[in-house]
């Protein structure tokens, strides 16, 4: 362990102030909605349907699902194979920035954070793959950007303490990209690849560990055991405090977290292929259980830095790792420095 300097302690209490004060604030939004009466008849049934079931079946894209035409390039929006309660949410949307070569160039799924409302830093971050020969894609997951209720804050109705409705928006994530990706197969695409931050980093991984097509995976501080997540973590105060209401104990959840929980699954790529960041002061995602994931995901590459939660350090560096470690993926392009991108896009939950 490296020895604690005064800088070291500044930094480590302005993050956790800065988390502080994020949790707090997605702790009031889930106090905003209290579950429905029916909610643990709801989640015996959810139970009871899926235990014994393969894990597979929760992801697969429908048989009878057809398939959308992919843009050249703009928003491509269609129907979710897997609709649930919000028509608007049912609305999968997805930004294609190509890059010159088109789409059998390499292509690279960036996954926001929960909460995330400004695209801004995102597009910059696709105009710098696309300088490297990539072309990006910016997923809209479910309750942000075009897929938000009405006078409703972006991922308001993501998560919380409806486990139901939270697993309903991961399925639907997952499926649609399966789609996106399966048809840019079609298109000739060969090279495929994930970027996610927390919330998008969950997602992420779950598609890596569900879509043979992903060949990268590029994880920042994603949110893995989701046992944790939901009954240890300061983000959920509201969320246990409604499960709790109900008679609903960690015991009556943990069979399903098999269908959501990254940590309790196998990734299909190689650990070469996967860069795993955590914030050595997060507590969301604790670098400890991103450490022990990144080992048996065939000893995926791992890199911890200091800072909370929400920071601007880890998107930065895992775009400099990515050209490390996968040099041969990325064209020369314009030179680019950590610092210069702090103004740009914070990592956040």
């Amino acid at each position: 362990m490296k020895p604690r300097t005064f800088l070291s302690r500044v930094d480590e209490a302005r993050a956790l102030a800065v988390d502080w004060f994020s949790f707090s604030f997605v702790n009031l939004l889930q106090s905003r909605h209290p579950l429905p009466a029916d909610f643990r008849a709801k989640w015996d049934r959810f139970s009871a349907e899926w235990a014994g079931r393969p894990v597979e079946e929760f992801y697969r894209v429908p048989a009878d699902f057809v398939p959308p035409e992919l843009p050249d390039s703009g928003r491509l929006l269609f129907q979710s194979p897997h609709p649930g309660e919000h028509p608007i949410n049912n609305r999968a949307a997805f930004d294609f920035f190509p890059c010159k070569e088109g789409w059998t160039a390499p292509t690279m799924f960036i996954a926001h954070g929960l909460m995330s409302v400004s695209d801004i830093g995102y597009r910059l971050w696709a105009r710098r793959l696309n300088a490297r020969g990539w072309n990006a894609i910016f997923v809209h997951l479910p309750y942000h950007y075009s897929r938000r209720l009405p006078l409703h804050f972006h991922g308001e109705l993501c998560i919380g303490g409806d486990l139901l409705r939270n697993a309903a928006g991961i399925r639907q994530s997952v499926v649609e990209c399966r789609v996106v990706l399966q048809q840019l197969r079609r298109k000739g695409g060969n090279l495929f690849g994930g970027w996610g931050t927390s919330y998008g980093g969950w997602i992420m991984a779950l598609l890596g560990c569900f879509e043979p097509l992903l060949q990268r995976l590029v994880l920042v501080e994603p949110i893995l055991n989701i046992d944790n997540a939901i009954w240890k973590a300061p983000s959920s105060v509201a969320l246990r405090a409604s499960l709790r209401r109900f008679g609903i104990t960690p015991e009556d959840t943990a069979g399903s977290m098999r269908l959501v929980c990254p940590g309790k699954l196998k990734a299909l790529l190689p650990g070469k292929n996967i860069i795993m960041l955590a914030g050595e002061y997060d507590r969301i995602a604790p670098p400890h259980e991103i450490e022990e994931l990144a080992r048996s995901w065939d000893n995926a590459h791992y890199a911890c830095f200091p800072q909370g939660h929400v920071g601007y350090t880890l998107m930065p560096e895992s775009f400099r790792m990515a050209q490390e470690l996968w040099a041969a993926d990325f064209v020369s392009g314009p030179s680019f420095t950590a610092a210069a991108s702090e103004s740009e896009m914070p990592d956040v939950a």
